[in-house]
């Protein structure tokens, strides 16, 4: 294992359901155990589908006053198991929050491609003890850039040492390896670092070296299968499920339900909430809310689409027996290039082909960006759909023959990893993972048996002016679908779960309600503070393509929302000008710089307000 493997691997709810006409008043409270009883000692309900449950929380979750202060908990309640709403969940365990995840699947199915974590990502995963090892990423060392036709590399940049003396790495790893490293994070008893019963914080040097002071341990997530929320009340805390049943009141409520987003209208929409879709708002078909469209909710198709697989890596791969494959191909380890990104583009058609190796190096990403042929038009439930061979070599019609033959092996049984029903960089909420250990198809001899090429349209989604609403927020896919162009979706999702860390630790000591509400709308605003800026400039860039700045009126917009440097307008990707903006981001520490200025302010402001009582006693002595 490499070196730099080791040292990242080493630095690495309470539920309320009732029938849709019980008044919320009544909705009694539970822990989310089997045995818990409301408060009234009315025993607590739970609807059938609730009963696939990964992990209750064993931590109190409950805002109880019969609960000693020490163990009071805020509950949050997370809409979404992709990676947003995982790194979410963590997070949020870990400042300290009882956590109810609620998922519309039931992790049927093994799903998705590679994904790639830049620096800015790697590191909140380090800090949260992601088993990297475990994972098997390869480094990201390098993009080269090369002709579709001769195959000729025009242009290699190198970043072997890119962010590592801070202990910031680029990594490719599928994206199952990854949602299955965070998913027994969430469910695993204790957190790394934390601490338990009374104490608020921990003294030292902590998670790999990065202390974690004021960390409280919220329990296992309870993860709740086959739960679709149509509905959330964003200022009362309430969500509504397909069934009609409601949950509430929740704390804080975190909608991570990915591009389709049903659910960001409800952030958008001040009007609207499940009280307001009543039956007659409901269509027949699928009993849910007919929330008004409003443009910012639409995922619009962008006229581009992707074609995705995974070849094998490792001998006797056709890949490595190919003349004009092998030098792009062979191992670094016996004398090939670093590991990294390796990008074809055939500027006449404007197709790009990008590949990565994943899996310890034993698998092959495939990426195909390309405009929207005729028939692939439309959306299927998964998003993605099986396409033919002869479609898909029309598209390379301009690639040198070698390169074809890539999508020969693809349908000759290579190819796929699961259904692929997710997106390369962002959320892959459409369908959540489990992956049979031991059972992985390279192990099997066809990697995973599943032959052909899958097709994703691309999508893309107006800029949001805010992220929250009254106790909720949007996160990932849900907030800021982006193109793949700079693999940076799931990184900006990860680091937006790491600011939520710091920013919603030190809440109130005590379940008072009033304290509690102002804590989380004041952290909110700070959240929208700090993501609409980064969120926004990360989308835009990708959403404009390679050279987004030369795009008309891409800056313009970008500066609406970011104020800080960007790189020169003719800067490729992952060159040294693009990643120091896009990717050399600590999301921790900036949310701590800034719950360091709020508190400041406020101990001003305090100050201010005691000085002045002070003269007015001084007066109204002297008057008397």
């Amino acid at each position: 294992m490499p070196s730099a493997l080791k040292m990242a691997s080493k630095t690495s709810a309470t539920t309320t359901t009732t029938s849709t006409g019980q008044p919320l008043s009544d909705i009694p409270l539970s822990t989310g155990r089997t045995d818990a009883t409301a408060p009234s000692g009315t025993p607590s309900t739970t609807s059938p589908s609730e009963a696939s449950t990964i992990s209750s929380t064993s931590s109190p979750s409950g805002a109880s006053s019969s609960l000693p202060t020490h163990n009071y908990r805020p509950r949050v309640a997370i809409l979404g198991a992709g990676i947003s709403g995982l790194s979410a969940s963590l997070s949020l365990r870990r400042a300290g929050w009882s956590v109810t995840i609620f998922e519309r699947s039931l992790f049927a199915n093994e799903t998705g491609a590679a994904i790639t974590l830049p620096p800015n990502a790697s590191l909140c995963l380090s800090r949260w003890g992601f088993d990297f090892e475990k994972a098997e990423p390869v480094p990201n060392w390098s993009i080269r850039f090369a002709r579709a036709d001769t195959l000729e590399v025009v242009k290699t940049e190198e970043y072997k040492g890119f962010g590592e003396d801070m202990g910031w790495r680029s990594w490719g790893v599928h994206r199952a390896d990854l949602h299955k490293g965070l998913r027994e994070l969430v469910i695993r008893d204790g957190v790394k670092g934390a601490i338990s019963n009374g104490e608020r914080e921990t003294e030292g040097e902590v998670d790999g070296g990065h202390g974690t002071k004021g960390m409280v341990d919220g329990g296992p997530v309870d993860i709740r299968l086959g739960r679709e929320v149509v509905g959330v009340d964003c200022e009362a805390g309430v969500i509504e499920f397909k069934d009609g049943s409601k949950s509430g009141r929740w704390d804080l409520v975190v909608i991570a339900d990915g591009a389709h987003s049903k659910l960001l209208p409800y952030i958008l929409s001040p009007s609207m909430s499940p009280k307001d879709a009543k039956p007659q708002d409901l269509s027949p078909q699928e009993k849910e809310p007919q929330v008004q469209p409003n443009p910012q909710t639409l995922a619009r198709p962008t006229g581009r689409s992707i074609y995705r697989f995974l070849l094998p890596l490792l001998p006797p791969s056709p890949l490595l027996a190919n003349p004009h494959l092998r030098p792009h191909f062979l191992p670094y380890s016996q004398g090939g290039p670093l590991p990294g990104f390796l990008s074809w583009h055939d500027p006449i058609r404007d197709v790009l082909w990008v590949s990565y190796p994943c899996r310890g190096g034993r698998v092959l990403n495939n990426a195909i960006v390309h405009d929207t042929q005729p028939g692939e038009a439309g959306e299927s439930p998964g998003w993605s759909t099986a396409v033919g061979r002869e479609q898909v070599l029309r598209v390379v019609e301009g690639f040198h023959e070698g390169v074809k033959g890539l999508v020969e092996m693809a349908y000759a049984g290579g190819a796929g990893d699961g259904d692929g029903d997710d997106e390369e960089e962002g959320d892959g909420v459409e369908k959540a993972v489990v992956v049979d250990e031991g059972c992985r198809g390279e192990e099997r001899g066809t990697l995973t048996g599943e032959k052909g090429i899958k097709v994703h349209h691309l999508f893309k989604r107006p800029a949001l002016n805010s992220f929250v609403r009254g106790r909720a927020v949007v996160i990932g896919d849900a907030a800021h679908v982006m193109m793949p162009t700079h693999a940076a979706g799931g990184a900006i999702a990860i680091e937006s779960a790491a600011t939520m860390e710091v920013l919603f630790r030190g809440f109130p000591p005590s379940e008072t309600s009033s304290q509690l509400e102002e804590f989380v709308k004041g952290r909110l605003k700070l959240f929208d503070q700090l993501r609409i800026p980064r969120c926004n400039l990360t989308m835009l860039a990708s959403n404009a393509g390679p050279k987004w700045l030369n795009v008309e009126g891409v800056e313009e917009e970008v500066r609406r929302y970011y104020k800080g440097p960007l790189p020169h307008k003719d800067a490729l990707p992952w060159t040294r000008e693009f990643r120091e903006v896009l990717f050399c981001y600590d999301a921790f520490e900036a949310a701590k710089e800034a719950v360091r200025k709020e508190e400041a302010a406020a101990a001003g402001f305090s100050s201010e307000s005691k000085g002045s009582e002070v003269k007015v006693s001084e007066v109204e002595a002297e008057n008397m």
